[in-house]
């Protein structure tokens, strides 16, 4: 098969010969393909490469960044509030406290997220299961604040001084116990939150043991 050519005669007078049908065709396609190869390639259309921009990578945000080893706490209310807590200040039988983790480096109050709400306690450390007592220091125990059920904070002790109680549905929580659910509606435990005691201040010895806030099943 012959390629057929153009007889066209050129306005300025052209000279040598003109171009075959097929290879004008073929390079009509190339042009129109160049920058979808282009895009293919990583590099946008119009082939300007936009300078790199630091300023859409975001870091954490420390206040809303979950408890960290070696924090402290403040008091999330009260008279104490934003005061960092001391262990000698909490008593067994004392209701149970909410405080929110801080970074001691820099003293953010990591208050950006409700998750970050703990309940602190100090029960009988001879009532401590084996599960529950690696996780304390002394009878001090912490725990999520934010009930498995709907996520309403968790601040009632219960008269036995070792579990608490949701004041919204009436969820029962012992913490002695790994956070158990004793009553319902609740059916998840508590999260809990391995503490120590530093220099007199009680400090978050690791992350999160457990899923945090409501259950989606009971949302």
């Amino acid at each position: 098969m012959t390629d057929e050519t153009t007889q066209e005669p050129c306005a300025g007078g052209c000279t040598g010969a003109p171009l075959p049908r097929r290879s004008l065709l073929t390079a009509g396609l190339a042009l129109l393909l160049a920058p979808a190869d282009a895009l293919a390639a990583g590099e946008p259309a119009g082939g300007q490469v936009p300078a790199a921009n630091a300023s859409t990578v975001k870091a954490p945000n420390p206040k809303a960044m979950r408890p960290q080893p070696g924090d402290t706490f403040a008091y999330l209310s009260g008279e104490a509030k934003d005061q960092k807590v001391m262990a000698a200040d909490l008593k067994v039988g004392d209701p149970p406290r909410l405080v929110y983790p801080v970074d001691p480096a820099t003293g953010t109050i990591r208050s950006g997220s409700r998750v970050n709400q703990i309940l602190l306690i100090r029960t009988d450390p001879a009532a401590l299961t084996a599960a529950t007592a690696p996780r304390g220091a002394d009878g001090l125990v912490a725990y999520s604040a934010i009930c498995t059920h709907n996520g309403c904070p968790i601040t009632l002790l219960n008269e036995d001084g070792r579990s608490v109680v949701c004041t919204c549905h009436g969820s029962r929580f012992d913490l002695a116990d790994n956070g158990t659910v004793l009553t319902g509606p609740a059916t998840r435990r508590l999260a809990g939150l391995p503490i120590a005691v530093t220099d007199g201040a009680v400090t978050v010895a690791g992350g999160f043991v457990g899923a945090l806030g409501a259950a989606p099943s009971q949302q």
